[in-house]
């Protein structure tokens, strides 16, 4: 019965364009958006993050020229840039096993261990060069190890 009061109720006071969304939005005060507004504010996102993602790699290549002009220390061999990559594993082994593994992975020399290597382990897959790996663990352990060819 309450549905039908409903019902009647709207067939009778129904009009066209009374229950148009935009006649509402004009009737609260609010202008409705424009479908190019819409448009114009994706196109303007899109191109935001456009320039940031450009930015970013700009910095990244300028970042990585100024580091591969970095001359090495006196006296220290580098390793070959180019070396094979290969890829090593550990699981909470103690760094003199890291290194012993380093180095006969690679065919390289680990140097300047830090006092007490036992009391650090490390956990860590890796794919790479050594170098790398050593600058790596560096950042990790927070040592200043170096590696030379043999």
């Amino acid at each position: 019965m309450e549905k039908e009061k409903q019902i009647e109720f709207v067939s009778k006071h129904y009009r066209r364009e009374a229950f148009n969304a935009d006649t509402g939005w004009k009737k609260l005060g609010i202008a409705p958006v424009l479908w190019w507004k819409r448009r114009l504010r994706t196109v303007a996102a899109v191109a935001a993050v456009v320039v940031v993602s450009a930015t970013a790699a700009i910095l990244y290549q300028i970042n990585m020229a100024d580091k591969t002009t970095q001359q090495p220390s006196p006296g220290i061999e580098t390793v070959n840039v180019m070396a094979e990559v290969r890829v090593i594993d550990f699981e909470n082994t103690p760094l003199p096993e890291v290194v012993a593994k380093i180095e006969s992975v690679y065919n390289v020399n680990v140097h300047n261990l830090p006092d007490f290597p036992e009391q650090y382990k490390l956990s860590l897959h890796y794919e790479g060069t050594p170098g790398d790996l050593i600058n790596v663990i560096n950042e990790i352990l927070g040592t200043e190890m170096s590696v030379t060819e043999r």
